[in-house]
């Protein structure tokens, strides 16, 4: 056992030094290659994370009868958050709601009778759930008007559809090429060698045997490139999220993290499985 363990170290030096250059190479760009891959893997998320925010935020606003008590606009709320999709309801006081208004508008609002009602904002997931709410609530005791922006509806719906399309454009424009990429690296990395592969073939070696110490220098540079690429750009993502002021970040650092630690143990495991079985040795 120690026989082999020796033998492979020797391999793997020799590789290593005769190689050197091609190695150096290969392991920078791939630092770089996994910098943009975090990159387009966090943009994607971002987006897709945005996207179920939004789905969340079909707004309704229920209006209700001026002779409506207390206790029947709590009932009126329950009623409401029984239903299918129902994300979230907010209770609007006519009379604060009169008072911010008057505010915004520079009026005193003495001596001014008050033309709004009690109202709830409701936020719904999807369209579907909006209609089929607005639907039910109207039918409610107590309910005067129930009120769907739909300008802002349609709004809502296109950001969502630019959104789908950014995705998918991310994913072919930069993700998929990022990724072929990094396999080409690393798989060039045996195939480059596929004369002295040939040659320990000859002698009567198995493949197994001859390809351990290319696959050992390839996963420990693939491991280590996906490491620090990852780390440069978590420290970037912090770095943009604590200094620049106005944007609106839905993934935290944590969380990108975590999505790239996910992305890079599934390729790891995936990679030596495929480039090992893509690699043809001629006897």
């Amino acid at each position: 056992m120690f026989k082999k363990i020796n033998q492979m170290n020797t391999e793997i030096n020799e590789l290593i030094q005769k190689n050197i250059t091609y190695y150096t190479l290969s392991f920078t760009t791939l630092i770089f290659a996994f910098l943009f891959f975090n990159i387009s893997v966090i943009s994607v998320y971002n987006i897709y994370q945005s996207n179920k925010a939004l789905s969340k935020s079909y707004t309704l606003n229920v209006y209700m009868n001026n002779n409506v008590s207390q206790n029947s606009i709590e009932k009126i709320e329950k009623n409401i958050l029984t239903l299918n999709g129902i994300e979230q309801i907010g209770y609007l006081n006519k009379e604060l709601a009169f008072k911010k208004l008057a505010d915004q508008l520079g009026l005193s609002n003495r001596g001014i009778g008050n033309p709004l009602l009690n109202s709830f904002i409701v936020k719904t997931k999807g369209e579907e759930n909006l209609n089929n709410a607005k639907v039910i609530i109207d039918e409610i005791d107590g309910v005067k008007e129930v009120v769907i922006n739909q300008k802002s509806i349609t709004t809502l719906d296109e950001k969502i559809k630019r959104n789908n399309k950014l995705i998918i454009g991310l994913l072919i424009i930069t993700l998929l090429p990022i990724k072929i990429m990094i396999f080409n690296i690393m798989h060039s990395s045996v195939v480059s060698q596929n004369h002295d592969i040939e040659a320990k073939f000859y002698l009567g070696m198995e493949k197994r045997e001859i390809l351990r110490p290319y696959y050992f220098i390839n996963n420990i540079k693939f491991i280590s490139a996906a490491i620090i690429g990852s780390l440069i750009f978590l420290n970037l993502y912090e770095f943009i999220q604590s200094q620049i002021v106005g944007l609106n970040y839905i993934v935290s650092t944590i969380q990108a993290g975590i999505v790239v630690g996910i992305i890079i143990i599934i390729v790891s495991l995936v990679f030596p499985f495929l480039s090992f079985n893509l690699v043809k040795v001629k006897r």
